[in-house]
């Protein structure tokens, strides 16, 4: 049987989550949803399954009592090295790499679709992880008790200092911009969202397809106007 969804229905499913709070462990089927409404036949369910199966395997991998350091070395091996997710940076502006669909087939993708992945077997395996939204990157910082961890997902998963994202951050902007605490703060999931769609908008916007660009555009003011914006 040929799975397909109405866009008026993907449209809906996202609005109803728009409306209600939004939590890391939505971020996935958020975009997934944005995929489906500009492609019906998106299989939804089977991407969740997919994700789901990369949850299991870190859990699998994990021993009890093992200190939480561990688990996040759990999921960079099954996600980097055994799945080998990375940045699509020959074709960076090409559209798929921020459907989150596209991201599971081919493996690369922009960095924050690589992140919503992250985030969400983080989430699901009990790290405390967060979407770190840099200017003209994004990040994930994984916070442990005495220390936090980031992680750049689109350079396979490399763990990053401070003064790493710092020079990261002049590098990105001709040296016009310095590290500050406000660039390192947790991102809302909504937030995320928002930004995922800022980017399809962009690239859509670029390539000539006003249609979808105008898409990406309603939905994160959808986002951004819902009465439970988190």
């Amino acid at each position: 049987m040929t799975f397909f969804i109405h866009p008026a229905e993907a449209r809906r499913q996202f609005v109803e989550l728009a409306e209600s709070e939004i939590t890391t462990g939505d971020l996935a089927r958020a975009a997934l949803l944005i995929a489906l409404e500009d492609y019906p036949r998106t299989d939804v369910p089977r991407y969740l399954a997919e994700l789901e199966s990369l949850v299991a395997r870190v859990r699998a991998k994990a021993v009890a009592g093992e200190p939480p350091i561990f688990l996040l070395g759990h999921l960079h091996a099954e996600l980097f090295d055994v799945d080998g997710y990375s940045g699509n940076s020959d074709n960076y502006y090409d559209p798929r790499n921020a459907y989150l669909s596209d991201v599971i087939d081919r493996k690369i993708g922009l960095p924050i679709a690589l992140s919503v992945i992250f985030l969400h077997v983080a989430h699901a395996v009990g790290l405390d992880a967060y979407g770190v939204g840099l200017p003209g990157h994004f990040i994930v910082k994984v916070q442990f008790e005495l220390n936090e961890v980031y992680v750049d997902p689109f350079h396979g998963g490399t763990t990053l200092t401070q003064p790493e994202i710092a020079q990261l951050l002049s590098n990105i902007s001709n040296g016009q911009l310095r590290l500050a605490p406000e660039h390192l703060r947790a991102w809302a999931p909504r937030q995320t969202l928002i930004r995922l769609l800022a980017n399809l908008e962009s690239m859509w916007r670029g390539s000539g397809d006003a249609r979808k660009a105008a898409a990406a555009r309603e939905r994160m003011l959808i986002l951004d106007t819902s009465p439970r914006a988190n």
